[in-house]
């Protein structure tokens, strides 16, 4: 028998037959291993998941901390406040970052931050717990730009309607198992390793990243001669431009959501009686959502945007007034809010494609950093508003606060092109 080699795909596995005289060898690689080693959607998504296992493992713990260490639940949002006053500056700055370091370098950078914000989570002093917030946001926000940044050049534009419902289903699994984890690990372990693990995770995303061999795109790679403009010449042309700035505005809508939930849900479940377990729990199901992207997205292309936007951000207000009518009945206001969470998370499957839609190529580099600040905002107004409103009001201010800022997003979501 001549010498031959057969390809062929047995229960998901490429299987090649190498014949040679009577032998046959037999080598196999799994189909979606080989689709991860090559940098696309399913990759990127890949990382982003780890990004949210990260952040999902300590959020289910860190305001619960926070409020025992300092001893107020506004202390929390001070906290935030602090540390979203000290991100905005530096993500607005990565595109001279960039610039002088490259994606993957300033990746690389800013997970080891992350890391390290979680390892002074772990000490348990309250006086290094406002440089861990701030470190956190910093580490948060500039992996985020990078991995945008990655999306935009290895997903056409054409495949954003499919890819970004991958992208948050990743995400999704991410902020499910992170949080239960955070919770069982500081329940059972003790309560430094939901951090430990956190940290973990942070470094692996690095150490996978580096693995794949992401490249950045020609024009945004180190060099010596690329000149940008100044931060305020960046913002001023974002703000002109209306598409991008509905953009930003949907995108800090969804964020002030989740981060409302992810901070003041396991204080709203401690303060009415039902305990860190069920905190953790509430988290946790309140992203079961985001495992059905797929089925959303497809429900956002058959609907388009406009009506989905409108639709979900209709139905998250009226979960959250729920969970503000219903404080005294803690089970009726944890429904109201798993509805919401539910309604936030159809909301998610397009994800950032306005942005992605509305920006030009030639722009990428000075405009993703703009958009970036929208989690940054959301933060910095959320920790603004309620570090006030809780000294005088209880817990349940927040969802009345949501509440209006969804209905006002609702309205605004007319305003998306009908033909998105």
């Amino acid at each position: 028998m001549k010498d031959h080699t057969e390809i062929r795909n047995w229960g998901g596995f490429q299987v090649d037959l190498k014949f040679a005289g009577d032998t046959v060898a037999i080598g196999s690689d799994a189909v979606w291993l080989r689709r991860i080693k090559a940098p696309g959607a399913e990759t990127l998504a890949f990382l982003y998941g780890l990004e949210a296992v990260a952040r999902g493992t300590a959020s289910a713990v860190l305001p619960i901390d926070t409020v025992r260490l300092l001893g107020s639940d506004e202390a929390v949002s001070f906290c935030v406040l602090a540390a979203s006053a000290v991100a905005i500056p530096s993500v607005l700055a990565a595109p001279a970052l960039a610039s002088r370091f490259g994606r993957p370098t300033l990746l690389s950078i800013f997970c080891i931050i992350g890391a390290l914000a979680a390892v002074l989570f772990s000490l348990n002093i309250a006086d290094v717990q406002v440089l861990g917030f701030i470190l956190r946001a910093l580490g948060v926000g500039l992996v985020s730009i990078c991995l945008n940044l990655f999306v935009m050049d290895y997903v056409r534009r054409g495949d954003l309607g499919r890819s970004e419902p991958i992208r948050m289903l990743a995400l999704g699994v991410g902020w499910i198992i992170g949080p239960m984890i955070g919770v069982l690990l500081a329940r059972y372990v003790s309560h430094a390793a939901p951090y430990y693990f956190s940290a973990a995770s942070m470094l692996t995303l690095m150490a996978v990243f580096w693995l794949l061999r992401f490249k950045s795109a020609p024009g945004v790679r180190p060099t010596q001669n690329r000149a940008f403009r100044n931060v305020l010449g960046h913002l001023h042309e974002f703000m002109r431009q209306k598409r991008l700035l509905h953009a930003w505005i949907n995108a800090t809508g969804r964020a002030f959501f989740w981060m409302c939930f992810f901070l003041y849900t396991p204080i709203y479940a401690v303060k009415t009686g039902m305990g860190e377990v069920v905190a953790g729990a509430l988290l946790s199901l309140g992203t079961f959502g985001m495992l059905a992207m797929p089925f959303w997205g497809r429900i956002a292309r058959h609907i388009g945007i406009r009506r989905m936007a409108m639709a979900c951000f209709t139905i998250g207000a009226t979960g959250c007034a729920v969970a503000c009518a219903f404080v005294s009945m803690p089970i009726i206001g944890a429904a109201g809010l798993l509805c919401a969470a539910l309604a936030m998370s159809a909301n998610d499957s397009y994800g950032n494609s306005l942005f992605f839609r509305a920006c030009r190529p030639s722009r990428r580099t000075e405009m993703t950093p703009t958009f970036t600040t929208y989690r940054d905002i959301a933060e910095l107004i959320h920790a603004a508003i309620f570090s006030v409103l809780l000294i005088f009001f209880g817990i349940q201010v927040v969802y009345l606060v949501l509440t209006l800022i969804l209905i006002g997003l609702a309205i605004l979501s007319r305003r998306i092109h009908p033909r998105l």
